[in-house]
């Protein structure tokens, strides 16, 4: 398949160019000008951009991705589809070990099937390794201190079977570096979440590999004139920031203030959505706790705590451009390259690039979804 006439995005350059592209057995082959051969598609000027990833996600279409099962996985990847999402990571929130070796276990026999529309890379595991204090939405009773065994079924489970796992943590808890160092040098990749961390133990994390914040802002200890807090640490240091730009988990002037301390090269929009993405206001459930959902805000039932979003990435980005007043060029870097170096499958994803997977989206003038590509074949 060539696909000719587009404007094409090139990560590096942050540019869009009019070239043809040539996509054989589901990878890009050769990019260039007047390419030729059968299976030509025109674009007549569109936009050609990589496909959208997800890392942090714990559902949509009422469907929760910690109980559920392999139809119900293949269901829900169709929606991240529908919305530009080429690739996930699902989510976890604190629960028990056994949920979650099981979650694991439903996403590699959702692979195996051969039916996911949005491919599943790996898994984030968000919880029980977080600080009580700053729980949000997880369930207290479920979150408890790093476990290395744990770490080690984790690991066996995912990594060494060839899938990623992006893990949150508070490395404030008692064995959280040696939790972190492990992680790490086993191929795992941290982020640090749900804390009340000092700059001292931020430092340390991140010389042990940590490589992201899970929410900037949320669920961590805010700025202060004399303690910047987690979130100040995060706003000043050299790891990506994960943001959620629904509108809701942070105002726009918000939104502008990460821009402006961490550029477009740092910032990695996430939906942090639950199963009620995608439907209607009411009450459903995030793992074993009644959420409700009223003009788009998700709280745990009778209290104000948000507990996810019912957002996704595509309107993430627009709310994102219209917050900061960056270019579409600088913008696509937050929802293709960023996240895929954070996780560690930018060798493979997130960039218009020969030999990686040919995910992408043709998006028109107005950066309306025309059509998503996975893996080279259409699926809307």
């Amino acid at each position: 398949m060539i696909i000719k006439n587009a404007k094409v995005y090139r990560n590096e350059e942050k540019k869009c160019k009019i070239c043809d592209v040539l996509i054989k057995d589901g990878k890009f082959c050769q990019i260039g000008e007047h390419i030729h051969g059968e299976d030509v598609i025109d674009c007549n000027g569109k936009y050609m951009v990589p496909g959208f990833v997800d890392i942090h996600t714990h559902g949509a279409i009422g469907i929760d991705m910690i109980n559920a099962d392999v139809n119900g996985l293949i269901k829900i990847s169709e929606h991240y589809a529908k919305h530009g999402v080429t690739t996930i990571l699902p989510t976890t929130i604190s629960t028990g070990h056994d949920a979650v070796m099981n979650m694991i276990e439903t996403v590699k026999s959702a692979c195996k099937s051969h039916k996911l529309k949005a491919n599943f890379e790996g898994l984030h595991i968000e919880g029980p390794y977080i600080n009580p204090n700053k729980a949000g939405a997880h369930a207290k009773n479920m979150i408890k201190p790093p476990n290395m065994s744990e770490l080690d079924d984790i690991l066996n489970s995912t990594v060494k079977c060839g899938l990623c796992a992006h893990i949150t943590i508070a490395p404030e808890l008692d064995g959280a570096m040696n939790f972190i160092k492990k992680a790490n040098e086993n191929g795992a990749t941290i982020s640090i979440g749900h804390t009340e961390a000092s700059a001292k133990d931020i430092d340390e994390a991140v010389k042990n590999g940590a490589v992201s914040y899970t929410h900037l802002f949320n669920a961590m200890t805010p700025i202060h004139h004399r303690n910047a807090g987690v979130a100040g640490n995060a706003l000043i240091g050299d790891t990506f920031v994960e943001v959620i730009c629904d509108g809701i988990h942070l105002s726009k002037e918000v939104v502008k203030l990460a821009h402006r301390a961490k550029g477009c090269d740092k910032i990695i929009l996430v939906s942090d959505s639950m199963s009620a993405a995608g439907l209607d206001e009411g009450e459903y459930t995030l793992s074993s706790q009644r959420v409700t959902v009223k003009d788009g805000k998700v709280t745990l039932k009778d209290t104000d705590t948000i507990a996810g979003s019912t957002s996704n990435l595509y309107d993430e980005l627009l709310n994102f451009m219209k917050f900061t007043g960056e270019s579409i060029e600088n913008s696509l870097l937050t929802v293709t390259k960023n996240p895929c170096e954070a996780v560690g499958i930018y060798d493979r994803k997130g960039s218009i690039d020969i030999s990686k997977d040919a995910d992408f989206l043709i998006l028109d003038e107005e950066y309306n979804i025309d059509s998503v590509y996975i893996n080279g074949q259409m699926n809307i």
